[in-house]
């Protein structure tokens, strides 16, 4: 699902037409948008996607698979992965949480998206990515099918790579004020009041309990960031 790019991205989605379902180029109402038309052409039981930036580490399907198929009570499954640059090369690890609706009510519950597998029924339960919501859809989609029931399975793999640069949604600082907002906006729909003094204490506890289980992690995070994008955070 192309959204109608001037670069090189219709010469390469014709390279490959062979082996895609279907692709349209044309101008959408933003990712989400373009995500909800490509899953209403999927047609597998278990389904994923990648932003055009990211890419599948050696195996990571064939794992999902295998993960699905012996966790059957299992609706979205989820690995780690990567941080890379914006040449593909890895970077540092990027960790999935274990699954907890609290936790990530409040901040300290992440998915890597590119290594998060969900079912077809899941999503159909949580009916697809809001569209309203710009930057955070992802996250906003775990936790409405948490919401609406789903069981979350972790994997102790390392599975997919999400490349980080100035121009992405994540790295790029002119949207740093719309992903805190739509940030709100997810926490609140998931019950925590943004506004209250007693959210803003619960949110401090959380992330610092977070920090301290392994706070190399972080510290090697912000690392990568400042040296990628040359600031601390994304």
């Amino acid at each position: 699902m192309d959204g109608g790019s001037a670069d090189q991205s219709l010469a390469i989605i014709e390279q490959y037409q062979t082996w895609l379902k279907y692709w349209v180029s044309e101008k959408d109402a933003g990712p989400a948008n373009a995500l909800n038309k490509g899953f209403r052409y999927a047609s597998g039981d278990i389904l994923a996607f990648l932003n055009a930036d990211d890419f599948y580490l050696p195996g990571c399907l064939a794992r999902a698979a295998e993960e699905f198929r012996t966790h059957p009570a299992a609706d979205v499954v989820s690995g780690h992965g990567y941080f890379a640059k914006a040449t593909g090369e890895l970077g540092v690890p990027a960790f999935s949480d274990r699954w907890n609706l609290n936790r990530f009510r409040y901040g300290a519950c992440v998915l890597v998206q590119p290594a998060t597998f969900f079912r077809r029924s899941a999503l159909a339960q949580a009916e697809g990515f809001k569209e309203t919501t710009k930057t955070c859809w992802d996250a906003e989609l775990w936790g409405d099918m948490a919401r609406a029931g789903a069981s979350f399975h972790s994997v102790e793999a390392f599975m997919a790579a999400f490349r980080l640069h100035p121009e992405s949604i994540t790295g790029n600082p002119t949207f740093r004020d719309l992903r805190r907002r739509d940030a709100l906006k997810v926490m609140h729909k998931m019950g925590a009041r943004p506004q209250s003094s007693i959210t803003t204490m619960l949110t401090f506890l959380h992330r610092a309990a977070k920090f301290l289980t392994h706070p190399q992690r972080t510290f090697r995070q912000r690392l990568f960031f400042y040296s990628t994008l040359h600031r601390w955070s994304p």
